[in-house]
């Protein structure tokens, strides 16, 4: 079954063919409708040179904030900042990178933005960092060191509310979102779980539990750990995207829904099934998730609730956000090439 951290990064090297295309999604309040016509923005891509780059976000003054693992040698994963015309700058840096047992870079996962903080998971140290970034300037402010941040121990808590039966008790937090009452909703890709953090108090609690799925395949053992890859929340449901376990069947990933409000611990609904590796999801104009698929086998593509194909190939597209300040604009983070492409809705 999946173990850890390790497995899902696992999957990021498989794939990493020189060239990719990327693709995006969408944003609630968007005029474009469904079905959406993607157009990559014209020259090259919005950033590149970024080192294992897992998830990004952007601020109210068109800025993109993006995890990077770093190179895994030493502890170099950083927070990087790029303007809206495209020039990035080291912000917060010298989080802890590590190699995984496949070789590939880890350490820092997904972020997301509020009210002037970062919000960033670690999934090698299992915490959360929050970042006041309110007076950063790119360019102009010095990059925060890593160490100035308080690490909030999610893992700690996940191994031991979560037990994770019948695999040992893991931790990975790997991305987040805010929900109900502005409270942090953290899925965790090694507990497979939502953890939910309370906004006043801090408090951790399991929000939701995600039942292991039927292996379908003859390879490894009859049932594999879903693994939340994503969460997003349309105001009265989360969606999640799930990766699903080693061996990675296809067609097993699903996309499930999770009452906001429900009462804890909530019985997530299966939503949509039929897919293959879900690494991240998003709303559309129409609030019907979109989602991208990293690829086993069949090349990687951005693909509708329904299961249609928006865009393919896309190779190690490992992030999918709405631009928050310009109307129809859409970002994709890509892990092999390490470079972000935007794109229009047309």
């Amino acid at each position: 079954m999946f173990k850890k951290r390790s497995t899902l990064y696992s999957l990021l090297p498989m794939l990493l063919i020189g060239s990719c295309l990327l693709v995006v999604v969408s944003c609630l309040d968007h005029r474009i409708p469904n079905p959406l016509t993607l157009a990559p923005v014209a020259g090259p891509p919005f950033a590149s040179g970024l080192r294992s780059p897992i998830g990004l976000t952007d601020d109210p003054r068109g800025n993109v904030w993006v995890t990077e693992a770093g190179s895994g040698t030493i502890n170099n994963g950083q927070v990087t900042v790029i303007t809206p015309a495209g020039v990035k700058y080291p912000a917060i840096t010298g989080f802890v990178s590590a190699i995984s047992p496949e070789g590939s870079p880890e350490g820092l996962t997904h972020l997301t933005y509020k009210d002037g903080k970062l919000y960033i998971l670690n999934g090698v140290q299992e915490q959360l960092f929050v970042a006041d970034i309110s007076n950063f300037v790119p360019g102009v402010s010095p990059p925060i060191p890593a160490s100035s941040l308080l690490g909030i121990d999610i893992g700690t808590f996940v191994r031991t509310a979560r037990p994770n039966a019948p695999d040992a008790p893991d931790s990975n937090p790997y991305n987040l979102t805010f929900g109900p009452n502005g409270d942090l909703f953290i899925v965790d890709a090694g507990g497979n779980a939502i953890i939910r953090r309370n906004q006043t108090s801090g408090a951790l609690s399991v929000f939701a539990v995600f039942n292991d799925i039927p292996n379908s395949t003859t390879v490894g053992p009859p049932m594999v750990d879903a693994v939340p890859t994503g969460i997003v929340y349309d105001g009265t449901n989360f969606y999640v995207s799930t990766l699903t376990g080693a061996p990675f069947p296809a067609g097993a990933a699903r996309i499930y829904q999770v009452n906001a409000n429900g009462t804890a611990p909530v019985t997530p609904t299966i939503y949509k099934t039929g897919f293959s590796g879900l690494t991240d999801i998003t709303l559309a104009p129409s609030r019907l998730p979109l989602v991208t698929e990293f690829g086993f086998g069949p090349p990687g593509r951005v693909a509708n609730e329904a299961g249609a194909t928006l865009v393919s190939p896309v190779i190690t597209a490992v992030d999918i956000h709405p631009s928050t300040t310009s109307l129809d604009t859409y970002y994709v983070l890509s892990y092999g090439p390490g470079i972000i492409t935007k794109f229009t809705a047309q």
